[in-house]
């Protein structure tokens, strides 16, 4: 019984998402870039910067509302700089993630995961274990009329010991990170 009204209930929660969301066909197109500063969120052996540059490319799908809100998903990539225990090192990023936004601007929510390369793995006494991080964020950004953007987000890098053996180190660092863009 319980088993049957959750298949129901499921069923009707998928028609009524199908009629209010709308798959719509989105230009694949480079859609924002910008800068963004972070510092380290929470105690390590070293006290971490990263500033980096940034572009996003939207996919071609997105889920839309009439109203303009939905889902779209994304990729992005960056490069810049960590810098923590009197060392600075590169870092680039690649990542895919989801942004739920309205398409006339204002307020965003997204959630992504993307893998890290650095030029080192040791920043003073903090022991990354690898030069190939993995990372996620979720944060909240402002697109104004013009096309200028704020945004905040918390990001997480660390290597998750998915390559490595338990005798790698795994730190990880959690760093607030806050941007300027411009969307296309």
């Amino acid at each position: 019984m319980l088993t049957k009204n959750c298949l129901k209930f499921a069923m009707i929660s998928l028609m009524h998402s199908w009629l209010l969301f709308q798959v719509v066909t989105a230009q694949a197109e480079w859609q924002e870039t910008g800068i963004r500063m972070g510092i380290q969120a929470g105690p390590r052996r070293e006290y971490f910067h990263l500033y980096e540059a940034f572009a996003v490319y939207g996919l071609p799908w997105e889920w839309r509302c009439h109203s303009g809100w939905g889902l779209a998903p994304f990729l992005n990539v960056s490069a810049g700089a960590l810098t923590g225990g009197n060392e600075s090192g590169f870092i680039g990023g690649t990542g895919a993630g989801l942004v739920f936004n309205n398409d006339n601007g204002g307020i965003a929510l997204e959630i992504g995961v993307g893998l890290d390369l650095m030029d080192r793995r040791q920043f003073g006494e903090q022991d990354f274990g690898s030069i190939l991080l993995w990372g996620a964020h979720m944060g909240v950004s402002y697109r104004f009329k013009g096309g200028m953007g704020i945004g905040y987000r918390l990001q997480h890098l660390s290597n998750n010991r998915i390559l490595y053996t338990r005798c790698t180190p795994n730190p990880g660092v959690d760093m607030h990170m806050f941007s300027v863009s411009w969307h296309f």
